[in-house]
């Protein structure tokens, strides 16, 4: 019932937004934005939620809380922005998205491996105000963003209406499907058409579906696809986040991740699957605790069940024997 709920309130949310930014002002749409952020800070619910997930975390003081709610509501603002940029004004989002994005130098090891024709996978987590992130990213490295289905035709459209906005191409595989027409394969098949490939694997799985790393002292399963098609396509694996630069926002490159390319036999090859996993996982924990307001997930429901203990998701982490020891039992797949 209160699923049924939630999803209802998300779908009206998600009908607003779709409605109303079009007829919204630049200012406009950032007024509406900042209210949404202060409003979202009052609901008791999701504040108790992101204040006692960062302190799970050992990130968090009320400025952190509070700077967090400000940069959700960018983040608002950046889905509005893209609303309301969409069809014709897709150059009015990316004159935007320079003005409030800027770029670090580090961007540069992905221009040049992408320049060398081969395929290039960019993981990171979500960042608030990812959508205008994309924008300015996709300016100078045209990106491929793979879409995750939603279950509701709204939901999905907006999505869309997002990401064409934004300039980006996208994959977005019918519910179900499998081989090369599902997920990992179309996204193979962009690496070998040597796109720049970005993917968030920053979504807690259940034990039996993912793969154990090493995060903020415990053991938690990622999803394993970003790793099986980098060690499947040789693509070299880099790592986005970003950090607050004044009023802009900076995105930052680390990488290419290193591991041995192409291991032989089945305990080899899911060793790598978590190596590429743990180095976005290593890097993960540095940016939550560099800059934890930037981060969009604090009040996730599957977060905060990994964060309130749930063993279905993390497990107290006894170092690097304890993901070692249930890395025979994960899928990586």
């Amino acid at each position: 019932m209160l699923r049924a709920l939630r999803h209802a309130a998300l779908a009206r949310v998600t009908d607003f937004a779709v409605s109303l930014a079009p007829r919204l002002s630049e200012q406009g749409a950032d007024r509406v934005a900042r209210v949404g952020g202060r409003l979202a800070r009052h609901l008791p619910v999701v504040a108790t939620n992101v204040a006692q997930n960062m302190r799970a975390a050992s990130v968090y003081s009320h400025q952190v809380w509070r700077e967090y709610f400000t940069q959700l509501g960018h983040h608002f603002g950046g889905a509005l922005q893209a609303l309301r940029c969409g069809g014709d004004h897709h150059a009015e989002l990316v004159t935007l998205a320079h003005q409030r994005i800027e770029l670090d130098d580090s961007i540069d090891a992905v221009r040049r491996a992408a320049g060398a024709g081969r395929g290039v996978i960019i993981v990171g987590p979500h960042i608030n105000n990812y959508l205008l992130n994309l924008a300015r990213l996709n300016a100078e490295i045209p990106l491929t963003v793979y879409l995750r289905h939603a279950r509701d035709p709204r939901r999905l459209r907006a999505k869309q209406r997002w990401y064409a906005a934004s300039g980006v191409q996208w994959i977005a595989e019918p519910a179900g499907a499998s081989g090369p027409l599902g997920r990992l394969g179309r996204m193979a098949a962009a690496l070998h058409a040597g796109q720049v490939l970005f993917i968030t694997p920053d979504l807690p799985q259940k034990e039996a579906d993912g793969v154990p790393v090493r995060l903020f002292n415990r053991t938690v399963f990622l999803p394993g696809g970003a790793g099986l098609l980098a060690l499947r396509s040789g693509a070299e694996m880099f790592m986005l986040t970003a950090q607050p630069a004044g009023t802009r926002q900076r995105l930052i490159v680390d990488g290419p991740a290193a591991v041995e390319p192409a291991p032989r036999g089945k305990i080899a090859r899911q060793r790598a699957v978590q190596e590429y996993l743990q180095f976005f996982a290593t890097r993960f924990e540095e940016f939550l605790r560099r800059s934890p307001a930037l981060w969009y997930l604090w009040g996730d429901k599957r977060w905060t069940r990994l964060w309130h203990g749930d063993t279905r998701y993390a497990r107290p982490d006894n170092g690097a024997q304890r993901a070692d020891a249930l890395l025979s039992a994960a899928r990586v797949s």
